[in-house]
Parts: structure tokens; sequence; C-alpha cells
């Protein structure tokens, strides 16, 4: 079974292809309209019918972002009557850090004081969800980072917490800014196991995962 792997929760539009463990297609869109997505798929030689599921990243994430993939996801699934998944946007991170042994924490940043956070365990090229998505303060995340022991490998929006002097433990490993992406191809894979578990999600129903509702400025006429 292959699917395709649509990833929009930041500035770019990343997309995966993948066919069992064979990957098909990886490739970044930047300054792309989500509804083109076909287009280039078509372009690299992706006919709609080699399609055989979508997944798509919901969030946390961009709110136009995330609401343009998944239109698209959805209208995908619609029209070519297959199965969708959705992806958390922080365990589509985790997957870029699969060939570690240990424990992974995904932080992006929220609002204000807040962080998007999830834990996941790494062993033998498998990952394992620890936690839920959780929208957490600073001083939170800390407390959570001290009780954890062996290594732990962080990822995502690390500026402040680089500096954080509670992490300057031996066991803590900061991951490179290329890894701290939702790539399309790990939507795709991730996406694959869902839809194959049975896991899937209704196009009519499916809705993006905020971490806050979405801000609009107000203008006086």
């Amino acid at each position: 079974m292959s699917i395709l792997g649509i990833s929009s929760a930041t500035k770019v539009i990343s997309l995966g292809l993948v066919e069992e463990n064979k990957v098909l297609l990886e490739t970044t869109l930047a300054n792309v309209q989500t509804e083109r997505i076909m287009f280039y798929l078509k372009e690299a030689g992706i006919e709609p019918k080699q399609i055989e599921g979508v997944a798509v990243a919901v969030g946390p994430g961009s709110y136009s972002g995330l609401r343009g993939g998944l239109a698209m996801a959805k209208a995908l699934a619609q029209t070519l009557n297959i199965p969708l998944a959705s992806v958390s946007t922080l365990e589509a991170i985790a997957y870029n850090l699969i060939e570690i042994e240990g424990t992974i924490a995904v932080i992006l940043d929220a609002r204000a004081d807040e962080y998007n956070f999830a834990l996941f365990g790494a062993s033998f090229g498998k990952i394992k969800r620890l936690t839920g998505d959780l929208v957490i303060k600073f001083d939170q995340l800390i407390e959570k980072f001290q009780k954890i022991t062996g290594d732990i490998y962080l990822v995502g929006n690390l500026d402040q917490i680089r500096n954080a002097s509670p992490l300057t433990y031996k066991n803590f490993h900061f991951a490179d800014e290329v890894h701290s992406h939702p790539y399309g191809i790990n939507v795709a894979r991730i996406g694959w196991i869902r839809i194959k578990a049975g896991k899937i999600d209704d196009p009519l129903t499916l809705v993006p995962q905020y971490s806050h509702k979405p801000t609009f400025k107000e203008f006086n006429w």
C-alpha cells in the first residue's frame, strides 16, 4: 500500500510517498499553495491512482498551514476514495531521531511561556509514544526533564531550553535544527502504520489540533 504524507504545519509544504519500507517520493516545497500539491506530484511522475492512502499532519502548527494541508488531504481521501490518517506534528518530528537509543523530547513554541511538548522512546529503530501531546509552561517542562533517567534527546524550538541551567547534565543531547521539521516522509510512514492498524479518520469530521485558538485582529472601520 502506498501512502502520501502531507505536512504543512510550518512555512513550507513537505511531501512524502512510501510503499511498505520503500520511499517513492520525498520533497519540500517553499512558497507553494496546498491546492497545487497534485500538480507537483504529477510533475514528479506520481499519478493519483498510485496513491492508496493519505496521511496529514494535524498539529500543533501554523493555523493557515494546517488548514490548507488538511483540506487537501480530505479532498484526496474523498475524491480517490482512499483512507485518511491524522498524524501529530510532534510525532513526525520525533521520527527524525528514530535511529537513536533513548528518550526523545519534542518541543515547539506554543505562545508566551508555553510549549507544545511530547515524550517518545526510541529503541531498535522503533518509536513508542510515552506521553500525549501537551501544552505546558517552561518551569513544568524543566520539572519533567529532571525526572528522566538515561539519555534524552531534545528536538524542536530549543533556543530558550538550551540556555536553561538545569539542562546542562551530561545525559542531555540537543538535535541539530535540520531534525526539527515535521517532514512529509515521516507523516507518510506514521500514516502507513496507522492505516494498516485500521486507525482511519473521517474526512468529514477531522479538524486541526491547535494548542491555542487562533487570534484574530479586530479592525475599527
